[in-house]
């Protein structure tokens, strides 16, 4: 583990010392719950993302625009159970009216039904899966979904790989794990791919917890598809693609997703097998400036600087990006303008919220998809882009244009896999 758990493993944080104790002492506490994996296999992107929100709080308040004190009660889970028990215990026991997390969708799925349901305010600041937010209209969610990042490897397919192959009428074949987030995303692909005229081959299902790698790879030999889907958590799309290295079959270009692919364990992993792969994810540190405005640009600098402080490290990652910005929007945006500390006071000043794209330090903007539709709750201008290891470890982001940072290699990886 690359983070000081001594800096993060925190039952409750007072950050209202960030700010003038004097004026601080005669504001209104309000109490957050924080949710997030602090141990077990997602640990490392819940610490990210929770240091991210951690640095966002910090940032506002000292910025002046952040009066009231925060009391931010953390709690670590691991599990969906543990979620939802986690989530009745912030709304029953410690009487919430807002609720931040929580990194993972299986465990966000399970905690926003659980917060709706209390009618307590709940801000999804990393988790993907697209139902979060469905029929759910105390939940808001600040970063992409699924869906949009499966379309995001579509359009990519068919924008750039298929044109530069010079192929018109590609195939495509998807491995996906099944559950919340694995559906959303290929769910979202197939679609698309049926727009694109790419032909969908075959749908590759397998549980994260039992599965056989060789056999998945041996099935996807067989279908010989032009191009490969991969959605995957960060172990089991390692193990995948160690199965892709041992035998013959290529395919032109594989696009991986948010979870696995962009992450650095999966480039330290798998070292100079992992150069030429693809994948469609939130936006990290490395994007483009081209794709952030002034202000944007001069915050990523302070968000940086208090996120290494926080113990997060000299580089903040998806998952800290996605939890500066969620924590940024919360705490900047949202709290400070409430026309009353509670659950309903903090929906409504959220949906007056109206920021354009480029204004947030990983380029995306806020405007949140409003009551009585299908995208209710769901940030509409949430960024998301897709990136190549171009070398050992070393990611690039090529698409879209505005945000890229290096030009996609179609070659770079296949002399490698």
């Amino acid at each position: 583990m690359k983070f000081r758990l001594a800096v993060l493993a925190l039952a409750a944080v007072v950050l209202g010392a960030c700010g003038s104790a004097s004026s601080a002492s005669n504001q209104p506490v309000l109490v957050v719950g924080a949710v997030y994996p602090l141990s077990g296999p997602q640990a490392e992107g819940g610490h990210q993302e929770l240091t991210g929100v951690r640095a966002a709080l910090a940032l506002a308040q000292r910025s002046g625009v952040l009066k009231q004190r925060i009391d931010l009660r953390v709690r670590d889970v691991e599990t969906p159970a543990a979620a939802a028990a986690a989530v009745d215990r912030l709304a029953h026991v410690d009487r919430v009216s807002l609720i931040v997390g929580t990194y993972g969708s299986t465990l966000s799925e399970a905690a926003a039904a659980r917060a709706n349901a209390d009618h307590v305010l709940y801000w999804e600041t990393g988790a993907v899966a697209d139902s979060v937010t469905y029929d759910r209209p105390w939940v808001f969610r600040t970063v992409a979904t699924g869906g949009t990042l499966g379309r995001m490897a579509v359009d990519f397919t068919s924008d750039v790989l298929a044109k530069q192959a010079g192929l018109t009428h590609p195939t495509a074949a998807i491995v996906e794990v099944d559950d919340v987030y694995g559906r959303s995303v290929a769910d979202a692909e197939a679609a698309t791919a049926e727009s694109y005229s790419i032909r969908v081959i075959d749908r590759v299902r397998y549980s994260a917890t039992s599965y056989d790698a060789s056999a998945l790879v041996t099935r996807l030999a067989g279908d010989r598809p032009d191009y490969l889907w991969d959605v995957s958590y960060l172990q089991d799309g390692v193990a995948i693609w160690r199965s892709v290295l041992a035998q013959s079959w290529r395919p032109r270009a594989a696009v991986g997703t948010s979870s696995a692919f962009c992450m650095p364990e999966f480039g330290a992993q798998l070292g100079a097998g992992a150069v030429g792969v693809y994948a469609a994810d939130k936006p990290n540190q490395a994007v483009s400036p081209n794709a952030l405005d002034p202000s944007a640009r001069a915050l990523l600098t302070k968000a940086t600087a208090e996120y290494t402080t926080l113990g997060g490290g000299s580089t903040m990652e998806i998952p800290g990006m996605a939890g500066f910005v969620g924590g940024w929007v919360l705490f900047h945006d949202v709290v400070p303008h409430a026309a009353a500390l509670t659950s309903a006071g903090l929906r409504d000043a959220a949906f007056q919220l109206d920021i354009p794209e480029g204004s947030e330090i990983n380029g995306g903007g806020v405007k949140f998809g409003v009551p009585g539709t299908s995208d209710q709750g769901q940030n509409l201008r949430a960024a998301s882009m897709v990136a190549q290891w171009q070398g050992v470890e070393r990611l690039g982001v090529v698409y879209p244009p505005t945000y890229a940072t290096a030009a996609p290699s179609s070659t770079s990886g296949m002399t490698n896999w």
